[in-house]
């Protein structure tokens, strides 16, 4: 039995909300981007709420988003489950921060956790 595919949020306004914050892992502010944690299916990229700011790769540095890319974040890198567990806690913290600091853009939906902490 085929499964229907799913509708990804998609909202531009809290990638940039997103890719505002620090880097998620090594706290540098000015050059994150907005990460995609994994999907199910092959070719089909996260929604946009399963995102987490990571920083770029610049002059001399190698930046997290593309270590984590690698399955190389971390001291020693990092497995396909460890790599799911992180993209679900940094996605998590994200919403969480910007939610808690008033940047939730008006037209998302606002995830049921947010909802009962509040």
């Amino acid at each position: 039995m085929m499964r229907p595919k799913s509708n990804p949020i998609r909202s531009e306004a809290y990638r940039r909300a997103v890719a505002a914050l620090p880097c998620i892992r090594c706290g540098i502010h000015g050059y994150s981007q907005c990460a995609h944690g994994p999907t199910l299916g092959r070719g089909i990229k996260a929604s946009d709420l399963d995102t987490f700011p990571l920083c770029c790769t610049r002059s001399g540095v190698v930046g997290c988003h593309v270590e984590y890319d690698q399955y190389t974040l971390g001291t020693h890198g990092f497995s396909r489950g460890l790599r799911e567990q992180w993209a679900r806690m940094f996605a998590a913290q994200t919403q969480r921060t910007i939610y808690e600091a008033g940047d939730w853009p008006a037209k998302l939906p606002i995830p049921e956790f947010l909802k009962e902490a509040a």
